[in-house]
């Protein structure tokens, strides 16, 4: 089985990516699988340390009108370079991630007739999911709603019952584990007291480490034996060290953390963005959560995720232009002091959990993959018993 995923522009498109990725070589032992992505930095080295191949194609975002001619040229030359190295690695599928980064490669391998899968991860689908649907073999998304946001008309197969599934986000391996894995944390923290976690996606977010910093003093007060698990992006890192230990809080401050599985287990109340993956994988493990959505996201889609969580009572949203001081100590003590608030809340979010969401992508692209092979030797014998005229 060849298998070619196609995204890039941010973490989370590949991320998904990846677990797909991971259940096809599990299933197929032997799968060529190959990742088309852009240049921006980490993609290739992010793809490279799972082992998987990883060939770069040009893209890029048309930003303004003025940089039409450029979109335009930069996209004819990935076209090309997309459809060369497909004709020579002839692929089975193609599963377009979504992002501008997988746009390209999906309009190659239409021309070429390789069948296409699309992922979307987000409610809101993104532009690029919504051009390539027209084109697509089928669509796997992760929430019912999203499912009516594509037109039937435009999906490949003619809109029939089936073509767009609710598989869920495949989420990263270690997010769901054994409770036994939370007693050997990396943290150094203490299995007493509340534990807040924070994070600001794969770039950080500095406005939530800033307001997040001006608020310990009170939270410390308000909430005791409290303790910090804070993710701080690229910078902000130092800022926040100085913070805690000045104020003899017990933390733990990284850039990142490659267990985050186990900070999510410890948590009692995630402060985060609102990205898919970040929303699949808090689903998953049954966090509660306050969402401050990144305000710059295309269609203002991270607000949608989060409000899908927080329309049932598994999340409460804090706009970034409304995050004040005052109103995150409000929302966090008054969690973080209420166990029951935060019991009902583990249990809403948990009742949206979409295990096995991997096996049940891979489910539906081998289904794709077959529906196509039977449609084409029913095509060819079409033809076969026609009468010449």
């Amino acid at each position: 089985m060849k298998v070619i995923f196609a995204g890039g522009g941010t973490g989370g498109h590949l991320m998904a990516g990846l677990s797909i990725a991971q259940e096809i070589s599990s299933r197929f032992p032997g799968a060529h699988i190959i990742f088309f992505g852009t240049n921006k930095k980490g993609e290739s080295g992010y793809i490279g340390k799972s082992g998987y191949e990883f060939k770069q194609i040009e893209a890029c975002k048309l930003t303004s009108f003025i940089r039409l001619p450029l979109f335009i040229f930069i996209s004819l030359i990935g076209i090309i370079h997309s459809m060369i190295n497909i004709v020579r690695i002839k692929p089975d599928v193609i599963v377009g991630l979504g992002g501008y980064g997988s746009a390209l490669p999906v309009v190659a391998a239409y021309v070429i007739g390789v069948p296409i899968v699309l992922i979307e991860q987000n409610v809101i689908p993104g532009r690029a999911n919504l051009i390539m649907s027209r084109w697509a073999d089928a669509i796997l998304c992760h929430w019912e709603s999203t499912k009516n946001r594509f037109k039937p008309a435009r999906i490949g197969t003619g809109g029939k019952a089936g073509s767009i599934s609710v598989t869920g986000i495949p989420i990263r391996n270690g997010i769901v584990g054994n409770e036994t894995e939370v007693v050997k944390n990396p943290f150094g923290l203490v299995s007493q007291g509340k534990t807040l976690l924070v994070m600001g996606g794969s770039q950080g977010a500095q406005a939530i480490n800033k307001v997040l910093l001006q608020s310990i003093p009170k939270l410390k007060a308000l909430i005791p034996g409290l303790q910090i698990i804070h993710l701080t992006g690229k910078e902000g890192y130092k800022e926040a060290k100085d913070a805690y230990d000045n104020l003899g809080i017990s933390s733990f401050v990284s850039e990142f953390s490659s267990e985050i599985g186990i900070a999510y287990r410890l948590a009692d109340l995630v402060i985060c963005r609102a990205g898919a993956n970040t929303i699949a994988e808090i689903s998953a493990v049954g966090i509660p959560a306050i969402f401050i959505p990144y305000p710059y996201a295309t269609d203002n889609h991270q607000y949608w995720n989060a409000y899908e969580l927080a329309r049932i009572g598994g999340a409460l949203i804090i706009k970034q232009d409304e995050l004040k001081p005052e109103r995150l100590t409000e929302l966090v003590s008054d969690l973080l002091l209420n166990d029951e608030k935060l019991d009902n809340m583990k249990k809403i979010n948990r009742g949206l959990s979409k295990p096995f969401a991997a096996e049940k992508a891979v489910d539906k692209i081998c289904q794709t993959l077959e529906a196509k092979k039977t449609k084409k030797k029913l095509v060819s014998f079409a033809s076969l018993c026609q009468t010449p005229q």
